[in-house]
């Protein structure tokens, strides 16, 4: 019996790209910055540094930056942070930077803080980066697909589709009740203890909206026939854009290039 599949055209050529072979891209790049990662210059992870510059390049490749660089913020802010807490809290016997605060106390930099606080942030770069590349790239539904089609069980795609699919709901859902929670006159703007006092009643509307939510998921897969032990169909499908060869053996090769220069590093 003829069946009409929706499947999601992309016009990137790197976007459109099968979500395995978006895969391989993702985890030879990230054997190839933990690789470049054992290399140190004077103790800083130079080479790690320079890795990170091809993370901007595919993204802007594939055409999705500003909806990268809105992830990409968040992983920013954490990284900063740890490396200020890595310089001013590991001590060493060499100081890269020190200051005075109101003769109060002072504010020393060492260099294997340092050291220690930019090797873990360009870790987190360039691993947390290359992920955000792949999810903003490929839409859940395309993955779970392409899992299906590999023999993954119906139960275990949902329960992945649920798991990716969950704190993007659960934000959702956050900003309608907080939406609701200022039309009934409950302030939410303001300094961090105001945002606090109106986030935590909050949570007991999530949690049980959730539950609710959850119920009405089983109602709904039954009535579909989820468990039903026969051969499932699907409305959506995924195929290979014929493109995903080219781009699995270019990355194979800068793999290689990457593996034998560290080699011949490590026996010269």
């Amino acid at each position: 019996m003829w069946q009409e599949k929706l499947r999601i055209h992309k016009n990137n050529a790197i976007a459109d790209l099968y979500p395995f072979a978006k895969l391989w891209i993702l985890a030879l790049y990230s054997v190839c910055s933990m690789i470049l990662g054992t290399v140190k210059v004077d103790g800083y992870p130079v080479y790690m540094m320079g890795a990170f510059i091809v993370v901007p390049i595919i993204v802007l490749a594939t055409g999705i930056w500003n909806k990268f660089i809105t992830v990409f913020k968040k992983i920013v802010f954490l990284c900063v942070f740890i490396v200020v807490v890595q310089a001013l809290l590991v001590k060493g016997n060499e100081i890269v930077w020190s200051m005075s605060v109101f003769g109060l106390f002072d504010l020393t930099v060492y260099k294997i803080g340092l050291q220690t606080g930019l090797n873990l942030m360009f870790t987190i770069f360039n691993i947390g980066g290359i992920f955000a590349w792949f999810f903003q790239c490929t839409e859940n539904k395309e993955l779970i697909c392409a899992c299906e089609k590999k023999g993954m069980s119906p139960k275990a795609a949902y329960v992945l589709l649920s798991t990716l699919q969950m704190i993007t709901v659960l934000q959702q859902n956050s900003k309608v009740i907080m939406n609701a929670q200022q039309a009934r006159g409950v302030e939410t703007q303001g300094n961090l203890l105001v945002r606090t006092k109106a986030f935590i009643p909050s949570m007991i509307p999530l949690i049980l909206g959730s539950i609710s939510n959850t119920e009405e998921r089983v109602l709904t897969l039954e009535s579909k026939g989820f468990s039903v032990q026969c051969q499932k169909t699907h409305i959506f499908d995924v195929t290979p854009s014929g493109n995903e060869k080219k781009a699995i053996i270019v990355a194979i090769i800068i793999t290689t290039l990457v593996i034998v220069w560290r080699v011949l590093m490590w026996v010269l």
